[in-house]
């Protein structure tokens, strides 16, 4: 074959092609792969679909605030965050987008950060979105995975009223943290953990009736944020103590990584916890509200007193261990999904920083996705909208003009 010419990728040998297919872990990968020519979609199976866990409700049946009558199942859904770049443009624009796909197999279009469909905002030119994607045309890259438990009602409607104590003693799951995603469910188990009522922990195992709530070794915390890492499930409380759960024993072994610190004051005290895993490694962010109602002539109108600090896990000391940072990093800190990206891949940000939820921002003029989201600058310590940075709020609307129309 001459150098110059084209490789005819519909030659490959079928072995090899099935080793590259083997190697990929991401849905949209195998998805991308099968869309280079008709052999290879027809040699390659469609990648399994997510598989639609029912779990079990209620977590405690003995909540004085349930609805004797309330009757249904939890959902596990799971949703997927891209970033979408056209191929050969200089200088790109990556647009980020989260999709969670429903039982019909619909693909619903979220908020990046948030839980909200963009249905939910009232968006210029939402109609216009294109139907189909060829895969071919972008850059597709699977940045992150979220989790999330929506509560689905069963019986003859019309269903019991739902009142505030119940919604969120019973109803609400604040957080969700799993074992493996849905494409990597094997003999070894699946294992859910949750942080319900207000802060506390509960586990269900797949093929178990019901939920196993957690006594940890002090009872009476407060729970804030869950995440899975190396085998194990670590939960965090609001007052830093951390423990950790292996799923592996029937027993759910619970053992404390990190003492409580010091605090002063009732529950969060304006101080929330995430914790967020890059590759291999645990982080903790702290984000935490200084000076709340303190102004000065100094100030800028546009700057924001909320500060961050970020530890990472130290195994050996089973500790956390404050970073000085995140140099070229940029952290997306948003609602049940959250994750790092390298600042290089994202034009005109800037590393170093945290772009967040809060709900200071919360009316900014802007009624769309990244709306209510703030970025924090390691250099100078300072909060702002995102809004105030229109090439960075690019990445979450409006939609890139590049995007192609099929008809």
């Amino acid at each position: 074959m001459d150098s110059t010419s084209q490789p005819h990728w519909s030659s490959l040998p079928s072995d090899l092609l099935f080793n590259i297919a083997n190697i990929l872990d991401a849905r949209i990968d195998l998805l991308t792969l099968r869309a280079v020519c008709n052999p290879w979609r027809s040699s390659l199976p469609l990648p399994p679909k997510a598989p639609l866990l029912k779990l079990p409700f209620p977590i405690d049946p003995n909540n004085p605030n349930l609805n004797s009558n309330r009757h249904g199942h939890f959902a596990l859904i799971e949703s997927f965050s891209y970033s979408l770049e056209p191929i050969n443009r200089d200088p790109k624009r990556t647009w980020l987008i989260k999709i969670q796909e429903s039982e019909s197999g619909n693909v619903i279009l979220k908020d990046p950060l948030a839980r909200y469909p963009l249905a939910r905002y009232p968006l210029a030119g939402l109609d216009r979105l294109p139907k189909v994607l060829n895969l071919l045309d972008y850059r597709v890259k699977e940045i992150s995975r979220g989790y999330y438990v929506e509560f689905v009602e069963q019986g003859r409607a019309p269903y019991p009223s739902i009142f505030v104590n119940e919604m969120k003693s019973c109803i609400s799951i604040k957080q969700v943290a799993v074992s493996s995603s849905f494409d990597k469910i094997g003999d070894d188990g699946f294992v859910v953990l949750v942080i319900y009522n207000g802060g506390k922990l509960a586990l269900w195992r797949m093929g178990d009736e019901k939920w196993s709530t957690v006594n940890d070794i002090l009872e009476g915390h407060v729970y804030d944020s869950v995440a899975y890492s190396n085998g194990m499930f670590f939960a965090i409380a609001v007052n830093g103590l951390t423990i950790s759960i292996d799923p592996s024993k029937a027993s759910f072994e619970i053992m404390e990584v990190a003492p409580a610190k010091p605090r002063s004051g009732f529950g969060h005290g304006d101080t929330f916890k995430y914790l967020v895993k890059w590759f291999s490694d645990l982080f903790l962010i702290e984000k935490y509200h200084e000076d709340l109602f303190y102004w000065s002539e100094s100030d800028d109108e546009d700057d924001y007193h909320i500060k961050f600090k970020i530890y990472k896990m130290n195994d050996e000391e089973c500790d956390w261990v404050e970073m000085d940072g995140l140099k070229d990093v940029v952290l997306f800190l948003g609602d049940a999904c959250s994750f790092f990206v390298w600042a290089k891949d994202y034009a005109w940000w800037k590393g170093n920083c945290i772009c967040f939820l809060d709900y200071l921002f919360m009316g900014s003029g802007s009624d769309g996705p990244g709306s209510e989201a703030g970025i924090f600058d390691f250099e100078d310590g300072i909060s702002r909208r995102l809004s105030k940075f229109s090439s960075c709020s690019k990445l979450f609307w409006p939609p890139p003009s590049w995007l192609k129309h099929y008809s």
